[in-house]
């Protein structure tokens, strides 16, 4: 059998300042083949990918090595390495079969000999509180047979799915009647956390950074969806707070404001800091006096603390999804030659919605 193009999305160089430059940090590469016959050792099996889902967790992982963490960095001269929707080819793996999908972590190629093991990097050498991403591996899913699109593997099924729920009934204690704000509500999280808390019946202010992705959120349930580029957000909060519990996917500014109406004994859920992602640490906020006057409580968390979770969510999502009582969008980016823009896209703020990567036609359906 000839050879069949194999091209990647590579990490090229280490960004020296906060700001990825496409051809420079990461790098389309079309050259690489593969002969999809190659002998597979046991335990091995080839896989084609469908769906690449870019996540903003990805660009901490692109850093010096040298920089401690909350997750192990990625190996320059290799792929990307992220969340993705897979079809096993062939197998010498006991158990698994050929045709069956896979979700999990892969490199950003249109082929891979699983397990991808040449971009791990050796985690002895981090501290205890760095998660192995390497250990993340693929794990069966069910063909959906047509009861919701595949792209929901990357969003409602994917990392943001189970980041909103993990973040809501672990970290957030959510109680009817409460007030919650949720900064990037139309992201792929905050469309999930605005859908689960008006699920359990609390007030939602979430914020956008466009009209449309407001008229998104409303469609969601949003009690107080508004524009935060043409409305201060302290200025919303003010009106309708004060808010209990705050779902924070941005940190900045936006983190004050909110810490700033809390009502006493509130509690900030760390699911992110995207806007702080491409400026200097010296520039950051903070207004930690607040915290303390109001008994705030602020916590992070990684999807990867709560297994028990991971497999309700499982359970779950995908009735929730059959039976149409979860929307989502996502924004379409069609092969992998187009890899690059959708991750990017996260931080430009071009995305309309969940970036996907589609490399199957057949699996892009987002209707």
């Amino acid at each position: 059998m000839a050879p069949e193009p194999n091209p990647r999305v590579l990490y090229a160089k280490i960004p020296s300042s906060q700001h990825l430059i496409p051809g420079e940090h990461l790098v389309y590469d079309p050259a690489p083949t593969i002969d999809l016959e190659c002998p597979l050792a046991k335990g091995q099996f080839l896989t084609k990918t469908l769906l690449l889902s870019p996540e903003p967790y990805m660009r901490e992982r692109l850093r010096d090595p040298a920089i401690n963490t909350y997750s192990t960095p990625m190996k320059v001269g290799q792929p990307l390495v992220g969340m993705a929707l897979v079809i096993v080819l062939r197998s010498e793996k006991e158990g698994l079969r050929a045709g069956e999908y896979m979700v999990g972590f892969t490199p950003w190629e249109a082929y891979t000999v699983q397990p991808y093991v040449d971009a791990r990097v050796e985690y002895k050498d981090f501290p205890s509180y760095t998660f192995d991403m390497d250990s993340l591996i693929l794990k069966p899913v069910q063909d959906p047979q047509g009861a919701f699109p595949w792209p929901r593997f990357c969003s409602c099924l994917g990392v943001p799915g189970m980041a909103a729920y993990v973040g809501i009934e672990k970290i957030a204690d959510v109680k009817p009647g409460q007030t919650i704000y949720v900064s990037s509500g139309a992201s792929g999280v905050g469309s999930m956390v605005i859908q689960f808390c008006k699920q359990k019946g609390l007030k939602v202010i979430a914020s956008a950074s466009t009209d449309e992705k407001v008229k998104f959120m409303k469609s969601l349930g949003a009690d107080v969806p508004f524009n935060y580029k043409t409305t201060p957000v302290a200025e919303v909060l003010a009106r309708e707070g004060p808010i209990d519990r705050y779902f924070d996917n941005v940190g900045g500014e936006q983190f004050e404001a909110a810490v700033n109406n809390m009502s006493l004994n509130g509690v900030v859920v760390i699911c992110g800091a995207i806007s702080e992602l491409n400026i200097p640490r010296e520039q950051r906020y903070g207004n930690i006096s607040t915290l303390f006057h109001r008994r705030i409580r602020v916590q992070g968390f990684l999807v990867t603390d709560s297994p028990d979770l991971l497999g309700r969510f499982f359970q779950e999502i995908p009735v929730l999804l059959a039976q149409g009582k979860l929307k989502s969008e996502e924004h379409l980016f069609w092969g992998m030659e187009n890899g690059i823009a959708a991750f990017l896209s996260l931080f430009d703020g071009t995305a309309q919605a969940k970036p996907v990567v589609v490399l199957d036609p057949k699996y892009g359906a987002s209707a």
